[in-house]
């Protein structure tokens, strides 16, 4: 029997409850279908030379990437741009890369421009934010955070995580059949979808562990001083502890943070951890002193500076968040004054006029901020708002096309484009936007409404009618409720 079998033969052996939830039959089928998935998809991991379940092959693993790579790029504020930085630090990563087990697979290095102190891979996408950068200290820390990543990466972490996610979902779809449409499986359907969706967000600690092996033994074959890799773990607890403070937060009120180490064990049993792992390398040999740091600190001290200057950037988000707004211009005064080339600060602005409604001037902030950067999506949908708000529709459509030629999954760009299309009267074209946001944002009070009346309005009355149960479930009290109640009492009996 393969590791696979035993390994899927012991999960079965763990997961089935005592008492059986299913009729027999079904259950059995549940338990056939698992079997011949394992006996299918089972690959062998490039690490460890093991045998493992994986129900995504190495191309749909790259296109993953491939797909995923706009949106975690714009959900960490798009790409600091300094082309010398980056190609120094490209350089670094590239190296790790090609002396990694698959360095076949595709390449890009991004910097993000975040304050949020991160680093994440996905097949053909490695990243570092700038918040945590600008605290490493030389380049074999550097090294060791990329290594960390890269590793996740050769692995194939993500594949894995995905296939247990596929899995998990495809034993909830077999059980919702097997309940027969008994009351309840619908909710164990949408609680299951919630749970594989957080499945995905985290790698679990046994991964983790294996990426900081993986870390430390590229980093030391590459000539950097392998321990430098435990201080490069304690200058992320500085960054986070720096990040936070200058947001008056704790890591447990930041819940994205405490995810983001939640996954880590702590610094002294960390430290014990990598230790051993140094321990266990085989013979490496230090590059001059293995560290680099005199050429790292000069490569990221503009970096530095520019983080400084978003720290007060980051205090008028946090104030525009909040509603106060008089408070989070002040902010952003300060920060323009110590840099005014970032399209952030602009695009901040542009969004504080949206929210007094200022309209025109909230456009004239937006393009100032496509001025310093003619690929700044967020001002591209700030400019589409400012045309939706002022019933230009026609030309918001034009400016939430572009935002999403950047981002193509973006919420609201697509709720946008949606809402700009159905005021237009222009019902077939809005549907695949609100459609697309619905998907995305299932509770949002609105969309499901405008949803029914696009599909009535083109003669799709079955999908009308569910759209507007989801609006009178979703949102009762609203205009839109209320006129979902009344067509649903007209069109359902034309269903009959």
């Amino acid at each position: 029997m393969s590791n696979c079998l035993r390994l899927m033969k012991l999960k079965n052996a763990q997961g089935t409850p005592p008492e059986r939830s299913y009729p027999a039959l079904h259950l059995s089928w549940i338990l056939v279908l698992i079997l011949v998935l394992s006996l299918i998809s089972c690959a062998v991991n490039p690490v460890t030379g093991e045998r493992e379940l994986m129900l995504v092959s190495e191309s749909q693993e790259i296109e993953i990437g491939r797909e995923a790579a706009p949106s975690l790029n714009w959900a960490y504020g798009g790409e600091f741009h300094d082309p010398a930085l980056k190609q120094y630090l490209e350089g670094i990563v590239r190296r790790i890369w090609q002396n990694a087990e698959r360095p076949y697979l595709p390449f890009r290095f991004t910097i993000q421009n975040t304050s949020v102190p991160n680093a994440f891979a996905l097949p053909g996408y490695v990243a570092i934010t700038r918040g945590l950068l600008a605290d490493l200290q030389n380049e074999a820390q550097f090294a060791a955070v990329m290594g960390h990543e890269v590793g996740h990466v050769m692995a194939r972490h993500t594949a894995k995580r995905i296939s247990l996610g596929t899995l998990q979902q495809l034993g909830l779809v077999v059980g919702g059949v097997a309940l027969g449409g008994k009351e309840g499986s619908d909710v164990l359907l949408r609680l299951g979808a919630i749970g594989s969706s957080l499945l995905l967000l985290r790698y679990d600690r046994e991964q983790e562990l294996q990426a900081d092996r993986l870390g430390v033994r590229y980093m030391a074959a590459l000539g950097y001083d392998p321990y430098e890799a435990i201080k490069a773990h304690q200058r992320l607890k500085v960054a986070v502890d720096k990040y936070l403070k200058n947001l008056g937060k704790t890591q447990k009120e930041d819940t994205f943070l405490d995810a983001v180490l939640s996954t880590h064990p702590r610094e002294e049993i960390r430290k014990e951890e990598m230790l051993a792992m140094i321990k266990q390398l085989p013979p490496y040999h230090l590059r001059g002193d293995g560290r680099f740091a005199g050429r790292f600190q000069a490569a990221i001290e503009g970096l530095r500076k520019i983080n400084r200057v978003y720290f007060v950037y980051d205090r008028a988000v946090l104030l525009y968040n909040k509603d106060k707004l008089a408070e989070a211009e002040k902010q952003l005064r300060k920060a323009i004054s110590m840099n005014s080339e970032q399209a952030p600060f602009y695009n901040l602005y542009g969004m504080i006029s949206l929210k007094q409604e200022r309209y025109s001037e909230a456009g004239k902030y937006f393009k100032e901020a496509l001025l310093r950067d003619k690929n700044y999506q967020p001002s591209y949908y700030g400019l589409g708002l400012a045309g939706l708000k002022s019933h230009r529709y026609r030309a918001a459509i034009e400016q939430f096309r572009r935002s999403l030629e950047l981002y193509p999954d973006h919420p609201g760009s697509h709720f946008g484009m949606g809402k700009s299309y159905f005021n237009l009267e222009r019902y077939a074209r809005a549907i695949p936007h609100l459609r697309e946001f619905a998907s995305q944002a299932p509770r949002h009070p609105e969309v499901h409404g405008l949803l029914g009346i696009s599909y009535e309005r083109t003669g799709d009355i079955r999908a009308a009618v569910r759209q507007y149960e989801l609006q009178v479930k979703v949102a009762p009290g609203t205009m839109l409720g209320w006129y979902a109640r009344e067509r649903l009492y007209v069109l359902r009996p034309l269903l009959r």
